[in-house]
């Protein structure tokens, strides 16, 4: 959701899946 409104990069994307994890 956050990736789709910000459109942040998809690696952004992958570490803050990785922290959340």
């Amino acid at each position: 959701l956050i990736y789709k409104c910000g459109g942040i990069d998809k690696r952004t994307i992958e570490k803050f899946e990785k922290e959340a994890a």
